[in-house]
C-alpha cells in the first residue's frame, strides 16, 4: 500500500502541471471574473494530464506490488494521483484557507476515519483506495459551490493543450524534484548502510518541520501576487528577508533540538547526533532561502527558471550524496544535500537578478 500511495503522490505532483506553484500568485492579482477563468483553464489543462497519470500510476503499482496487494495498491495509486485535480491552490491565492479545510481537509479526515473503521471491521485493503477516490470529486464539487462559473466553456477546453505546453517546463521540474527528494535515503543505503537509521531519522524530522514552515510561503503567495509595480518589488524583497530570517531561526532550532526530539519521537531507536543536527540545521536554512527565491521567480513571471535550478541541484546531489556518505556517514550525506541546495539557490538567485533587472 505504501508503494501505491508514494507512487500516486509523486505522479500527482507532476500531473498538476505546476498550478500549485504558479496558480496562487496568478489569481491573487486578478479580478474575480479573470480568477475564475484561470481556475477553469487549470481544470481543462489538468484534464489532459491527471487521468493519464492516474492510469499509469495504477498500472505501475499493480506491476510492482506483491501479488497479494497488487489490486489494492493499484487502486490506491490511481486514487492518490487524482489529487492532482485539487483546487486548494486557488483558495490559497484568494486568501480563503477556511475553504480548503471545508472542501479538502475535512472530507479527507472523515474518509480516513471511515476507512480505518471498515478495515478494522474486516473490509479488504482495497477499501482504502476506493474511498480515497472520493476525495478529488468532493473537493471539486465543493469548489464549484463556492466559486461561481467554474464549468469550463468550449473555449477553455480548446485552450487546455496550449496551457499544458506552457506549463510543461515547471511540471517537469516538479517531477524531478519529487524523485530527487526520495533519492537520498536510497543512496545512503547503498553507500553507507550503517548510517541509514540516523540519516533517515534526521531527514524525517526535518521534513516534519518543513511541513509546518510551509504555511509561511503559502501565505506569502497571495500577499505578493495581490499587488503590482513597486509595491510588488518591495514585497518580494521583504519575502526574501523573511525567508532568510526564517531559515536562520528554524535551522538553529533544528540544530539544537533535533538530538533530544529524535530520542523521543523515535523512542531511542535512532538518535540524531549533534554533528548531524548542525548539518541538518544548515540544510533547513538553505531550503528556506531557496524557497524564498522560488517565490520571487514566480512573482516576476519566471516560474520556468525554477526548473533551471532544480535540474543542476538534483545532479549535484545525486553525484555527491552517495560518495560523501561513504566517507563521512550521515554528516557527509547531509553535506551533499547542502551542496545540492546551494547550487539550486545560486542558480535561482542568478535567474532572479538577471530577469528581475529586465522587469
Amino acid at each position: 500500500m505504501a508503494i501505491g500511495q508514494s507512487l500516486g503522490g509523486s505522479i500527482a505532483v507532476a500531473t498538476e502541471l505546476g498550478w500549485g506553484v504558479v496558480g496562487p500568485q496568478r489569481v491573487a492579482g486578478l479580478a474575480e471574473p479573470n480568477r475564475v477563468a484561470e481556475y477553469r483553464r487549470s481544470l481543462t489543462s489538468r484534464a489532459c494530464s491527471v487521468p493519464i497519470g492516474a492510469l499509469a500510476a495504477g498500472s505501475i503499482a499493480f506491476w510492482v506490488a506483491p501479488d497479494k496487494f497488487a489490486v489494492a495498491a493499484a487502486v490506491l495509486a490511481f486514487a492518490t494521483t487524482l489529487q492532482g485535480f485539487s483546487p486548494s491552490w486557488y483558495f490559497i491565492g484568494v486568501g480563503k484557507p477556511k475553504a480548503i479545510w471545508l472542501i479538502d481537509s475535512l472530507p479527507k479526515i472523515i474518509t480516513a476515519l471511515i476507512t480505518a473503521g471498515l478495515i478494522l471491521a474486516g473490509a479488504p485493503l482495497v477499501t482504502l483506495g476506493l474511498l480515497t477516490v472520493l476525495g478529488p470529486p468532493i473537493a471539486l464539487i465543493g469548489a464549484h459551490r463556492l466559486i461561481r462559473g467554474t464549468v469550463p466553456t468550449r473555449e477553455d477546453w480548446r485552450a487546455g493543450p496550449r496551457v499544458v505546453r506552457e506549463q510543461v517546463v515547471i511540471a517537469s521540474g516538479r517531477a524531478v524534484s519529487v524523485v530527487y527528494t526520495a533519492l537520498p535515503v536510497t543512496l545512503v543505503g547503498i553507500f553507507a548502510h550503517h548510517s541509514v537509521a540516523e540519516f533517515a531519522a534526521s531527514d524525517r524530522l526535518m521534513r516534519m518541520g518543513l511541513q509546518i514552515l510551509q504555511a509561511v510561503p503559502l501565505r506569502l503567495q497571495s500577499w505578493i501576487g495581490s499587488v503590482f509595480g513597486r509595491k510588488k518589488a518591495r514585497r518580494i524583497r521583504q519575502a526574501q528577508r523573511l525567508g532568510l530570517g526564517l531559515g536562520i531561526s528554524a535551522g538553529t532550532v533544528f540544530a539544537l533540538a533535533a538530538p533530544f526530539a529524535s530520542s523521543i519521537i523515535f523512542s531511542g531507536e535512532a538518535t540524531i547526533s549533534y554533528p548531524v543536527a548542525f548539518c541538518g540545521g544548515l540544510l533547513v536554512f538553505l531550503i528556506q532561502v531557496s524557497t524564498s527565491y522560488g517565490l520571487s521567480l514566480v512573482a516576476i513571471g519566471r516560474a520556468n527558471s525554477i526548473t533551471k535550478a532544480i535540474i543542476p541541484s538534483a545532479i549535484v546531489g545525486a553525484c555527491l550524496i552517495g560518495p560523501s556518505s561513504a566517507a563521512l556517514g550521515a554528516v557527509g550525506a547531509i553535506l551533499g544535500q547542502c551542496a545540492s541546495e546551494t547550487t539550486g539557490t545560486l542558480v535561482q538567485r542568478r535567474e532572479f537578478k538577471k530577469r528581475g533587472s529586465k522587469k
